[in-house]
């Protein structure tokens, strides 16, 4: 009898509980209607709830949630930056447009 463990051993673990919350009401969503994790080497650096405009081709960042154990340095805002972007790019955004509950920078 084969037994499945998970992660799969030697797997990286992240402490990242993916939760869709698009059936909460919006008033009890905790991150978003659809959050994605934002990685910067092996370590979760951030969540990013995006909604991707297709008429007006933008990228739309609802809320940015940095972890709370995430510095405030120059490399981990290029790090979410460049996940950002290359997320614009993959669903072929022409702009991005920040929320209110996205930080400054």
């Amino acid at each position: 009898m084969l037994k499945a463990t998970y992660p799969p051993t030697g797997a990286p673990s992240f402490p990242h509980r993916a939760h869709i919350e698009i059936y909460v009401p919006k008033e009890k969503r905790r991150w978003g209607y659809y959050v994605l994790p934002i990685l910067h080497g092996d370590r979760l650096i951030a969540r990013l709830d995006p909604t991707m405009d297709r008429k007006g081709e933008r990228l739309i960042l609802n809320a940015l949630h940095l972890k709370p154990t995430t510095p405030d340095t120059a490399e981990t805002r290029r790090a979410v930056a460049t996940a950002i972007a290359e997320l614009a790019a993959f669903l072929g955004a022409r702009g991005i447009v920040a929320g209110a509950r996205v930080p400054p920078g």
